[in-house]
């Protein structure tokens, strides 16, 4: 019987991939939703990325219902991407977090001071059954709460996939950070339609600050565009001297031209959508689960920001 070559001993293979665990340290972004999963990883100074579908009834609203079969199927995936020094950086869908703007905290503000001063202030969520984080915005602060048992369920995720989870972030506060930096040189008003599947938000935001964040009913377009000015409408109206107003779509590219007429050019509006930057590339989808398609507009924002900050 042939003696096994001195590369392939298992004890070999074994300290290698240890090593690689211990120097090869990197950042894989997962973005999930309910029907699957996207990967983005950095492969030898290229950027990989690479979209599995779920199993039904694995994954809902950013929940991982089926712990083990989730935390296998990512073990498996970061195995096959040959990256055994992945630390996961989890972007959670839209349905996932709850959030609100909370007025005069400025960019000084210390964050282990968030949830001790918002005892006193009316919030959409439970402090205690929540994990919060808070972003930043001029002189406001946007919170973010995510369900405790949310976190815990990713949290054992990972324990079972044997990876460390570097870092979570919500899909539409990543997003935003993103859309601030393609939109810096306007200086007006700004109106975001955001659909994440079959949830679809109308984000209004002045001088920066999120001011609106109103869930649409109706995802018939032309029902959804009477209630959308009405709500613009609204908002204008608070204001003597409205600024112009930007509008970014970030929808199905195939569904941009249906949503078009909410922008109305008569009274100076546009539309600042823009092509994103091109910094993955799509990996071998010949893998067992990988399905065809690209992240949505919401994650492709959400992961450009999370790809600049962890590369």
């Amino acid at each position: 019987m042939p003696l096994p070559a001195f590369g392939e001993l298992p004890q070999l293979t074994g300290l290698s991939l240890a090593w690689r665990r211990l120097v090869d340290v990197k950042p894989v972004l997962i973005a999930v939703d309910n029907s699957s999963l996207v990967c983005c990883w950095n492969q030898a100074g290229r950027w990989q990325q690479r979209v599995v579908a779920w199993p039904d009834g694995v994954c809902r609203d950013g929940v991982p219902l089926q712990r083990e079969a989730v935390g296998e199927l990512i073990a498996d995936l970061i195995f096959d991407c040959d990256c055994p020094g992945g630390e996961l950086v989890l972007c959670l869908p839209l349905d996932a977090a709850s959030w609100c703007v909370v007025d005069g905290y400025g960019s000084d503000g210390s964050p282990g001071l968030v949830p001790l001063a918002l005892q006193s202030v009316e919030l959409p969520f439970g402090l205690a059954e929540s994990y919060v984080t808070s972003s930043p915005l001029k002189e406001a602060l946007a919170v973010v709460a995510v369900p405790r048992s949310l976190m815990q369920g990713w949290s054992e995720v990972a324990e079972l996939a044997d990876l460390p989870l570097r870092r979570v972030d919500w899909s539409l506060i990543a997003a935003q950070r993103a859309l601030d930096q393609l939109t810096l040189a306007w200086d007006g008003d700004l109106a975001w339609l955001v659909r994440d599947g079959k949830s679809m938000r109308l984000l209004l935001r002045r001088q920066g600050v999120p001011e609106v964040d109103h869930a649409l009913e109706q995802l018939d377009p032309l029902a959804c565009q009477r209630e959308i000015r009405a709500c613009v409408a609204a908002w204008q109206a608070l204001v003597d001297t409205p600024s112009a107003l930007g509008w970014w779509l970030s929808v199905l590219a195939e569904e941009v031209d249906d949503w078009m007429p909410l922008v109305d050019e008569e009274r100076g509006e546009c539309c600042l959508n823009q092509p994103l930057p091109t910094w993955a590339e799509p990996s071998d989808q010949s893998a067992a689960g990988d399905v065809t398609g690209v992240p949505s507009a919401l994650q492709q924002l959400a992961l450009l920001a999370l790809q600049q900050e962890e590369r």
